[in-house]
């Protein structure tokens, strides 16, 4: 009960003395035997806000044996932590595995006080394993908390905001002229449309499984979205980004995604949207998003001449770029440096509060 206490604590829970030793009163009494009770009884103890819960759940579920009670020893679960698992490269996109071109790195899973606030800002690259969870928990919630930010604020945009004079006097003619009730003119709502271009290749391997969580977050904000991912070939997924559960999304997009974790051809692939998707899904008040680190084997006059073609038939033209939230990026690589004069907004997109800061842009569009 005490390993439990301390793994909490290491994990963000808020855990002093007096919930230590209520902790071991619960793990005392026989009434408490059942799971369910012992797991609601432990977490009315041990958690001091409602962001706790979520964490607690995991921490419980991933410390105590499953059905038998018994807790498991730390050398178990230290183990368990560090399995490599291999998979095929299309399972990345699910979470579980890595792409072959990966690199081990030795990372440390988050603990302390402000472990809520250190997993917003670590690289999604450089998560431990047992953090996936954890963050994957708190960035569902936090892009649902956007989405419904969003659109307050586009609701507040388009209400009215100027005075309608011809309504306000046929209005007002029962009062004898005097202005008592005033009539205002709204603006009629435009259908934004976003467009998201992610890239899976091998090199964008360790992100695009959080990217990919945030695309299908977004379908719940925008009238109308359409999505791509793409490597060495382009392939549409928007009709998968409809199914109301992500797991079911990803395991659809498994099966047709075949050209994950693969090579990069940026140019090539941007060719292909333009000829086959680009008059259907384009339109002067689109906005484009780039998902993707730029490293492109192709011809980087190719990716310029595209993605030109792209931007003058969308309102705005953003990239997300990883690789940007390394201390001292500079864009050199000869593809991305030919996609910076076309782009009107270049950004990072490396952890959970550099996808959160787009916030601010995509509410102004």
């Amino acid at each position: 009960m005490l390993g439990f206490v301390e793994h909490s604590r290491n994990n963000g829970l808020n855990i002093g003395i007096t919930e230590a030793m209520e902790a071991l009163k619960v793990a005392d009494d026989p009434a408490l035997s059942d799971k369910s009770y012992f797991h609601d009884a432990l977490k009315a103890i041990l958690c001091t806000s409602k962001d706790d819960f979520s964490v607690f759940d995991s921490l419980f579920e991933s410390y105590w044996s499953i059905g038998s009670g018994l807790v498991k020893s730390k050398t178990t679960y230290k183990n368990r932590s560090n399995l490599q698992k291999q998979s095929p490269g299309s399972l990345v996109m699910m979470g579980e595995g890595k792409g072959e071109g990966d690199r081990e790195t030795d990372t440390k899973s988050v603990s302390g006080a402000n472990a809520v606030e250190r997993l917003r800002k670590t690289d999604f690259s450089k998560l431990a394993e047992a953090d996936v969870e954890l963050l994957e928990e708190l960035a569902l919630r936090l892009w649902k908390q956007m989405s419904l930010r969003m659109k307050r604020r586009m609701k507040s945009a388009v209400k009215g905001h100027k005075l309608d004079l011809r309504n306000t006097i046929r209005r007002n003619i029962q009062h004898g002229g005097d202005l008592i009730e005033l009539r205002m003119r709204n603006r009629k709502p435009r259908k934004h449309r976003l467009i998201v271009l992610l890239d899976v290749s091998g090199s964008m391997d360790k992100y695009s499984y959080f990217l990919l969580r945030f695309v299908w977050s977004l379908r719940a904000h925008f009238e109308s979205i359409e999505a791509f991912v793409f490597s060495t070939t382009l392939i549409r997924i928007t009709d998968y980004l409809d199914v109301n559960n992500l797991e079911q999304t990803l395991q659809l997009m498994s099966l047709k995604a075949n050209n994950w974790s693969s090579g990069t051809r940026i140019g090539a692939c941007f060719a292909t949207f333009n000829e086959q998707h680009s008059k259907t899904v384009l339109n002067g008040s689109s906005t484009v998003i780039v998902l993707s680190d730029g490293l492109d084997t192709g011809e980087p006059t190719e990716l310029s001449k595209e993605l030109k073609r792209i931007h003058m038939r969308t309102k705005k033209l953003i990239w997300l770029n990883p690789l940007k939230g390394m201390k001292e990026y500079q864009p050199v690589q000869k593809g991305m440096s030919a996609a910076l004069d076309e782009v009107d907004l270049f950004r990072s997109a490396h952890n959970l509060d550099s996808l959160l800061e787009l916030e601010n842009y995509l509410s102004t569009i």
